[in-house]
């Protein structure tokens, strides 16, 4: 079971809420981990607008984790990203393959040429979406001016 693969159980853009949400399983005797590929997002996917920290466990758990985290989520897996469409946790971002080149070659075509954006993926639901931006660090929207 050492070497055994790690397969994401779910995405997060805080390595504290990752890293909150897998305390959770410690108690169960559950091995995780909270990665972070930034070397593929920076060279490979040509660097998202997001940073994003996958929660992982081991492939031959993955589905008692996945059961009991339906049955019994932890609040910290409210912070995850989930599926706007079904609410699935199995997300992909970017949405590119890590399996194969030459598919990741023609969506980097795609997003240098602005045809496309960095979207994320369901695996449960096949759903495609852009996750909303963030507004820039120290920037606060002003939803009202008062002029007294």
């Amino acid at each position: 079971m050492k070497h055994e693969t790690w397969v994401n159980v779910a995405l997060f853009e805080n390595p504290a809420d990752s890293r909150a949400a897998g305390s959770f399983l410690e108690p169960k005797r559950f091995a995780s981990r909270t990665y972070n590929d930034k070397i593929l997002q920076l060279l490979l996917f040509l660097c998202p607008p997001r940073l994003t920290y996958r929660l992982q466990v081991r492939k031959g758990s993955f589905k008692a984790v996945t059961d009991l985290l339906n049955a019994n989520p932890p609040d910290d897996l409210a912070k995850a990203i989930h599926c706007p469409s079904c609410g699935s946790l199995q997300v992909n971002y970017p949405r590119m393959t890590r399996k194969f080149f030459t598919p990741t070659v023609f969506l980097h075509l795609e997003i240098i040429f602005r045809i496309i954006e960095h979207q994320c993926y369901c695996e449960a639901c096949h759903f495609l979406w852009s996750l909303p931006r963030k507004p820039a660090a120290g920037f606060t929207k002003v939803t009202s001016v008062d002029h007294r």
